[in-house]
């Protein structure tokens, strides 16, 4: 982990509703330096803010105020489309429900992040989702179409779609809720191996402490506040 922020946010509330009358503030002022290499856990009860939390930070969602800056860049004012480009070059995603289209082939899900990039899917893109998918332990399967492959493996597909941009940093929201216990070791075992070689800064949100033991930094969030931030040992 080296000490360049990737991620910092300053003050980020975020409002919910139509009028002053029926807003509901549910991020009260979040402060967060996220630095590159990182591999952080985001902990709390459902309610609590992680997934508004991480819609802003993910560039999804727009901050109702406060700052936030992505790889030294001051998002507020960025059009939509600026903020897509900036999104599709420097963060990846994946998800508890791995999103996969069942009517392309493996490597062709892997290579949609550069399809979005360059307008269209290109046979240039095939070698490095090919690495992606070696990565991965599925290597022999670039040509299969996802909707065969078990849950388990096309987690592990998204997880090397969600590198194809080489992102600085990958959100990673309940990455392991939908899989078996040895699946799920497996998925953590590649993002922990990912971040280690490349550096590369994960956000994790989580419900399981044993996900986020496994992470040098707990982030909790309570009732839309950051309460804890730290060791594992000292926010679980």
């Amino acid at each position: 982990m080296s000490d360049e922020p990737i991620v910092q946010m300053r003050q980020i509330r975020r409002s919910f509703g139509d009028s002053p009358e029926t807003q509901v503030e549910v991020l009260h002022g979040i402060d967060v330096t996220l630095n590159r290499g990182e591999m952080v856990a985001l902990i709390g009860p459902s309610g609590s803010g992680k997934s508004t939390l991480l819609n802003i930070m993910g560039l999804l969602d727009r901050a109702t105020s406060g700052s936030l800056t992505i790889a030294g860049q001051d998002v507020a004012g960025l059009t939509d489309a600026q903020l897509t480009k900036l999104r599709g070059e420097t963060l990846g995603f994946v998800f508890q429900f791995h999103h996969l289209l069942p009517g392309l082939s493996v490597g062709e899900n892997v290579m949609l992040p550069a399809a979005a990039l360059e307008g269209a899917l290109r046979a240039s893109q095939l070698p490095r989702a090919q690495v992606l998918l070696e990565h991965v332990g599925l290597g022999d399967q670039a040509h299969r179409m996802a909707g065969k492959l078990s849950g388990g493996m096309q987690q592990r597909v998204a997880i090397a779609r969600a590198l194809m941009n080489n992102p600085a940093v990958v959100f990673a929201d309940e990455p392991t809720g939908n899989l078996d216990t040895e699946s799920s070791d497996r998925v953590m075992e590649l993002l922990a191996r990912w971040n280690r070689d490349r550096k590369t800064t994960f956000v994790i949100v989580t419900h399981d402490p044993s996900i986020a033991r496994r992470c040098p930094r707990v982030l909790k969030m309570v009732d839309g506040h950051l309460v804890g931030d730290g060791p594992p040992e000292d926010v679980l």
